[in-house]
């Protein structure tokens, strides 16, 4: 797509980092070309945050990122969209983070058995992580509470009064470590020792066991993970993350049975949403070689669209997501053939080295298989069709531009915070240059001191010459005879005794004196 319109500059003319943005800009753009055509048909500039907003943010001195919003293509393309929106409109929060709480929160309350093939077996998760990115005070929490009032649990993790049935279904629970995301499907069961007891019934013991398959994850400040990435619970937080997310195996088998925590691979349905401040969020991004930010959807906060008159709030929707099928039988989503088809091209060409795929895409294909069948899921159809993949797409899209704007923000934080870690070693040198030339100063101020109350005074006893010396200077008595003796212009004998050396001390002036060599073995009179 060829852009015609001047790109976005979240900084003023006068600011010094207008240009530089400007210029990483053009030289390469932060949305990528692979996603101009298919997101913003119209223009690019129709669907940025506006000038007055990116200058609110810089007023409130916050760092202004210009996130990417998802089109009005994609909000018109359904009924369930359209909703989302007016949700969100209606409680003056971000489309985009709506919509991104709901798919993960649908995606918890996702009957375990429900899988999709893709062409590699019925054993694809619809496990859904999201990143909602703003800063503080961007409405990140009141987005996933619209998702919550927006859509009602599907019936088979309900109480009869149509509420959410927490023995079933844990909702909005806090991450914790990667240990804590498995205790949140554990509980204690009684089950058969395979004894009898007197009266001949089967003898029973209570045991830790999973006892529900349906958990909802919400951490509303990133910092935490942040932190806890960086401490001990790092390695094993992002690898329950990482793993979660393929919905593999999690947890581990302990010697104390208190401490067994176990789920096996697909025996469970997990949404995670985490809300992210610029700066927190290059945590994450930084930890792209083990795999953990790809396997995120990033969506902003920020919404420049909302409009400035109230908008009603759209009555809530009860999710069926296909649960009542699970009965009968285990559903599997499917894709057409020539998705299928599609899929293995570009995996084998992978597989082969025939392409090469950036570190934090790698996992474009099985989170683009998640989008659609979960897209297909919420329209209440097993089936993947074309329009599930473009609409998965346009969110992985938006997902890359969001992210890559990040990015983009990391790189120039971290210049102009190493600008700023020079200019502070800067000024630190040219200080600690200044202190040396000031105790050069002093120094041989002492040092000419010395020798001219040597000559003043004859020979004389060290500890003597000191007390004769203004208490200011003393600090620098030592360090000035040694320059003075270094020089020689003056002698200290083996009796401590401060005599004249044969030196000249040089005057202002270019004038220069010699002290006189009024030492005992010179016939001069020591000062006793």
């Amino acid at each position: 797509m060829t852009m015609t319109a001047e790109p976005f500059n979240p900084f003023p003319v006068d600011d010094p980092h207008h240009a530089a943005f400007a210029a990483a800009e053009a030289a390469e753009p932060m949305v990528g070309s692979g996603y101009d055509a298919e997101l913003w048909p119209d223009g690019w500039e129709h669907y940025e945050p506006a000038a007055e907003v990116a200058q609110q943010a810089l007023d409130s001195g916050a760092p202004t990122v210009p996130l990417v919003n998802l089109p009005d293509a994609f909000w018109s393309s359904r009924p369930l969209f359209k909703n989302i929106r007016e949700a969100a409109w209606a409680s003056v929060t971000s489309a985009d983070a709506v919509l991104g709480s709901l798919l993960a929160r649908a995606s918890a309350m996702v009957h375990h058995h429900i899988k999709f093939d893709s062409g590699r077996g019925p054993t694809g998760s619809l496990n859904t992580f999201v990143n909602l990115i703003g800063p503080s005070g961007a409405g990140k929490t009141e987005a996933m509470r619209t998702a919550t009032r927006l859509i009602l649990p599907p019936r088979y993790l309900a109480r009869l009064d149509g509420t959410t049935d927490p023995e079933l279904y844990r909702d909005g629970i806090g991450l914790g470590t990667g240990e804590g995301m498995a205790e949140a499907y554990m509980g204690w069961v009684q089950r058969e020792t395979g004894e009898l007891d007197r009266k001949g019934e089967p003898k029973m013991e209570k045991v830790r066991a999973q006892v529900r398959h349906n958990a909802f994850f919400y951490v509303d400040e990133g910092q935490t993970l942040a932190k806890m990435m960086q401490e001990r619970q790092g390695s094993t937080v992002g690898m329950a993350i990482r793993t979660a997310w393929t919905g593999g195996s999690l947890g581990q088998s302990n010697a104390r049975e208190e401490n067994t925590r176990f789920l096996p691979d697909g025996t469970y349905a997990m949404g995670l949403i985490i809300g992210y401040q610029p700066q927190v969020a290059q945590h994450l991004l930084a930890d792209g070689g083990p795999g953990t930010p790809q396997r995120f959807l990033w969506l902003s906060a920020i919404d420049p669209h909302i409009p400035d008159e109230p908008v009603p709030l759209p009555d809530p929707t009860r999710l069926t997501l296909g649960g009542d099928l699970v009965r009968d039988i285990n559903p599997v989503i499917t894709f057409p053939p020539e998705l299928r088809a599609q899929l293995r091209r570009e995996q084998l060409a992978r597989q082969r080295g025939e392409v090469v795929i950036d570190e934090l895409d790698s996992h474009v294909p099985l989170m683009r298989c998640k989008l659609a069948a979960l897209l297909a899921l919420l329209d209440e159809r097993f089936e993947v069709t074309g329009e599930d993949w473009d609409l998965g797409g346009l969110i992985w899209a938006t997902s890359c531009a969001v992210r890559d704007r990040l990015i983009e923000f990391g790189r120039q934080e971290a210049e102009r915070n190493q600008r700023a870690h020079l200019e502070k070693r800067r000024q630190e040198a040219v200080a600690i240059r200044l202190a040396e030339r000031g105790v050069d100063s002093t120094v041989e101020r002492v040092a000419a001191w010395a020798c001219d109350k040597v000559r003043e005074k004859g020979p004389i006893a060290k500890g003597k010459l000191r007390k004769l010396l203004p208490s200011r200077d003393r600090d620098w008595y030592e360090p000035g005879l040694a320059h003075a003796e270094a020089l020689r212009w003056i002698v200290i004998d083996e009796d401590r005794y401060v005599k004249a050396g044969p030196a000249r001390v040089e005057r202002g002036g270019g004038q220069g004196d010699t002290c006189p060599p009024l030492g005992a073995e010179n016939g001069g009179p020591r000062d006793e």
